[in-house]
């Protein structure tokens, strides 16, 4: 009699369990990216609806706060922690609205007790002991967490081999925001230039949702786990021909061919060669040297895992600060002679360096080149 009652106790509350099961909704949130370095490539979120409570809520994996203790030294060494949110729709589409980013959202084709073990799954993660993560910006982000969470059983996703690498998704990404791209090319290593695999490339919020689209629900006779999308807010207007011309204009590669035809035209017309290249060669080591010198910590001093085997350093080099504090002399100009043929020597043999420099790096080395040779040539006084 007493197994029989908790039997049919058990069945009654599966039952009302189910039932509320029924009431969920659960969707991928894709959000646009902002104009701001923090926000350049775009948003994912889940969002969970339960129609008998009224409860709306976005769990968001890409929450970090500023409050935190010593949060920069954290975010430059790379052990800088996020965590698991949870806020109102509500809010969350007011941020979003208020920043000119879009929002994109997925329905997930689940049964209803998938749609329970996923918000059981969120709500625990979610706890104080459980919501914090070591962030990072490849493997272990917003996106990332969002995609393990179909890697528990029950869904069937395909991945192979892209054609593309890390960087190359990043810049395709990055569009007309050459002066960040440039950066970003500067600080990651050889270990983002090999290909990824379409689960790899689901670091990216647009990537992720594309993918999904792909996995299939092995509880609802394989169908598709992501049902059709739905503009939810739009993202602010395209800037145009005319802005992306400009930013085209004033970019990197731009930027540094005007300054290498511009010494090469003050080094021609002016009659003061030795002050034109001594001015031009003393900006250039120092911030090339400066720059090597944040390559290296970035390298060596930091937990950043895609920072390391920068080849970079061949051109953009701590020892770019020797001449500036040199003498002028015979050890100076061997010095220079020596930096310069090594930083030459990465770009011509490029083909066979496990690493991808941005297009603007030729640019700066020519310079470097130009610098040493105009420097022996108005060289007379050792």
């Amino acid at each position: 009699m007493m197994k029989r009652t908790i039997l049919t106790l058990l069945a009654l509350l599966a039952a009302v369990g189910l039932r509320a099961s029924d009431s969920l909704s659960v969707s991928l949130l894709t959000c646009s990216p902002g104009r701001d370095a923090a926000s350049s490539f775009g948003h994912s979120a889940i969002r969970i609806t339960d129609s008998t409570t009224g409860r709306d809520l976005v769990f968001n994996y890409g929450t970090y706060s500023f409050k935190e203790p010593h949060f920069l030294l954290k975010f430059l060494r790379g052990n800088l922690n996020y965590c698991l949110s949870i806020s109102h729709f509500s809010s969350f589409k007011r941020s979003y609205e208020n920043a000119g980013r879009g929002i994109i959202e997925q329905p997930l084709n689940l049964t209803p007790a998938q749609k329970a073990d996923i918000r059981l799954f969120l709500m625990e993660n979610a706890r104080e002991e459980n919501r914090y993560y070591r962030y990072d910006f490849l493997q272990d982000n917003c996106a990332t967490r969002i995609r393990d969470i179909f890697h528990r059983g029950g869904f069937t996703g395909r991945d192979t081999l892209t054609e593309k690498t890390y960087r190359e998704e990043l810049t395709d990404l990055a569009g007309d925001r050459r002066w960040m791209m440039f950066g970003i090319d500067l600080l990651l290593g050889a270990r983002v230039d090999r290909r990824i695999t379409s689960d790899e490339a689901m670091f990216l919020p647009h990537i992720l949702s594309r993918n999904l689209a792909y996995y299939t629900n092995d509880l609802m006779d394989g169908g598709p786990l992501l049902a059709s999308a739905r503009t939810i807010t739009e993202p602010a207007p395209d800037p145009g021909k005319l802005a992306r011309a400009v930013s085209k204009a004033t970019g990197p590669f731009a930027v540094f061919t005007i300054l290498l035809l511009l010494y090469l035209a003050i080094f021609i017309k002016t009659s003061r060669k030795w002050k034109a290249m001594s001015i031009f060669s003393t900006v250039i080591y120092s911030v090339l040297g400066a720059g090597g010198i944040i390559l290296t910590l970035m390298w060596a001093a930091t937990e950043h895992l895609w920072t390391a085997a920068n080849w970079n350093l061949l051109w953009m080099n701590p020892l770019m600060l020797l001449p500036v504090f040199m003498r002028n002399g015979v050890a100076k100009n061997l010095t220079i002679d020596i930096l310069t043929a090594i930083a030459a020597l990465g770009i011509v043999f490029s083909w066979v360096i496990p690493q991808t420099f941005h297009p603007a790096v030729p640019v700066i080395v020519l310079l470097l080149v130009l610098l040493a040779l105009s420097r022996r040539s108005i060289y007379r006084k050792y």
